[in-house]
């Protein structure tokens, strides 16, 4: 089947676009498309591991559900630096670390790119 790219910008409690990415990528999962989320900016703050909660389904333990169905999440990570994120310890885990340039390749990689934005 085809490769989606998502690219998702915004934080997960502000707007509607982290939802709107779970959904997305669930419904293309279920119907077999392989499906990469690079998250920017903002965005990987969705990724941070301490927002998982035992009793809650929040953004983050959405995401999690995603890689465990075998979604692809790559964190940029200058992104996750400059907000005093720890890439390695402080993501979920089975998100890759990533850059802009390998954005730039998955872009030409894709068959179709989406990106949710502010």
């Amino acid at each position: 089947m085809g490769k989606l790219l998502i690219i998702l910008f915004s934080s997960p409690m502000q707007f509607q676009n982290t939802n709107t990415v779970y959904e997305f990528a669930k419904a293309a999962v279920e119907e077999s498309h392989e499906v990469t989320v690079f998250c920017d900016v903002d965005a990987v703050y969705n990724l941070m591991a301490s927002q998982i909660l035992p009793d809650q389904k929040t953004p983050a333990k959405k995401l999690a559900e995603l890689i465990n169905r075998g979604v692809h999440f790559l964190a940029c990570v200058e992104s996750a630096r400059l907000r005093g994120i720890d890439s390695k310890k402080a993501l979920i885990k089975g998100t890759v670390d990533s850059s802009l340039g390998e954005l730039a390749l998955l872009m030409d990689r894709c068959d179709r790119v989406m990106a949710f934005s502010v």
